[in-house]
C-alpha cells in the first residue's frame, strides 16, 4: 500500500509540474554576446580608454541598428546623440548592463 501511494504522489507532482515544463519561453528573454554583458559601470570606466571605449560604442551602435532591421524601431537624431545618452544612463545606473542601457537609449530616442 506504501508503493501505491508513493506512486500516487509522483502522479500529482508531475501532472503539476508538467504544464509549466511545456510553456515556451517569454519572449523578451534573449542571449547578449559580447561588450552588452558588461555592467555600465565598466563603460564608465573605459570612457577615456582609447582602445576599449570605441568597441563598446560599436556594440551600442550595432544594437541600435538591430533594433531597426528587426522591430522597426528608427531612432530621432544622429548618431552623436547615442554615446551621451549611453554615458549618462551608465552614470545614474552602475549596475545595470549595456544591453539594459543600449534598451533604454532605444527607448527613449525613438
Amino acid at each position: 500500500m506504501k508503493i501505491f501511494g508513493s506512486g500516487v504522489l509522483l502522479l500529482i507532482v508531475l501532472g503539476t509540474a508538467y504544464p509549466f515544463a511545456t510553456q515556451a519561453p517569454a519572449a523578451d528573454v534573449f542571449v547578449v554576446y559580447g561588450a552588452g554583458t558588461a555592467s555600465c559601470s565598466s563603460w564608465t570606466a573605459r570612457l577615456k580608454d582609447p582602445a576599449l571605449h570605441p568597441q563598446d560604442v560599436q556594440w551600442v551602435f550595432g544594437f541600435a541598428s538591430a533594433a531597426g532591421v528587426f522591430a522597426g524601431v528608427q531612432l530621432k537624431g544622429d548618431a552623436n546623440a547615442i554615446e551621451p545618452f549611453v554615458t549618462k544612463y551608465c552614470q545614474e545606473h552602475p549596475t545595470d548592463t549595456l544591453t539594459t542601457a543600449a534598451a533604454n537609449m532605444v527607448g527613449n530616442l525613438r
